[in-house]
């Protein structure tokens, strides 16, 4: 019978993982000089998290809930059912902390993940999709319960997350933060 994980141990290891992982980003990150960079065999890894796909999709989440922002907004008591907030000023919150220089190590991680779910959707699209899924069902959640039938908030929730991204990914690549601004 195998040992019960370590709680603590698997969040240790999941604080390592997601610093180097946003050091170095994703694809040149492999199981076994990760593993050797903590102090750990590729099993123990393999055994905390069950693949190296897991691994990354923790660590990124991980790195988001610590965007103050963010881990508010995704709070249990701030979701819609209990009086959200308004997701104008959730959205607004976000952008100015996202615009700030010690946001872009992990933007970069998570705009190498959209790159690379673009070359292989079946494994990188999938981890896209399984991290966004929590922020976009609060938001549609959000916007059903300010009356928005399901296919409305869902068309709605595209759009904002189109441009919200877009104009991220335009502020970091050109600089030019004054035009990503305008577009939100």
């Amino acid at each position: 019978m195998a040992r019960p994980k370590n709680p603590q141990r698997t969040s240790d290891l999941l604080d390592a993982a997601a610093q180097v992982l946003q050091a170095r980003g994703i694809a040149g990150v492999t199981l076994r000089p990760l593993a050797a960079e903590l102090g750990v065999s590729p099993r123990t890894l393999l055994y905390h998290f069950g693949s190296k796909e897991k691994l990354i999709t923790q660590a990124i989440r991980h790195l988001r809930h610590q965007q103050p922002t963010l881990a508010k907004a995704l709070a249990p008591d701030q979701q819609p059912s209990t009086g959200a907030v308004a997701l104008g000023e959730v959205v607004r919150s976000m952008w100015e902390e996202q615009k700030q220089e010690q946001a872009r190590p992990f933007l970069a991680l998570y705009f190498e993940l959209a790159a690379l779910a673009i070359r292989d959707p079946d494994t990188y699209g999938t981890m896209l999709h399984e991290l966004d899924h929590e922020w976009t069902d609060a938001i549609t959640s959000h916007l059903q319960t300010r009356g928005f039938d399901a296919h409305e908030a869902a068309s709605r929730l595209k759009m904002l997350m189109i441009r919200y991204r877009g104009a991220l990914h335009y502020g970091l690549v050109t600089g030019d933060w004054d035009a990503a601004d305008a577009a939100i």
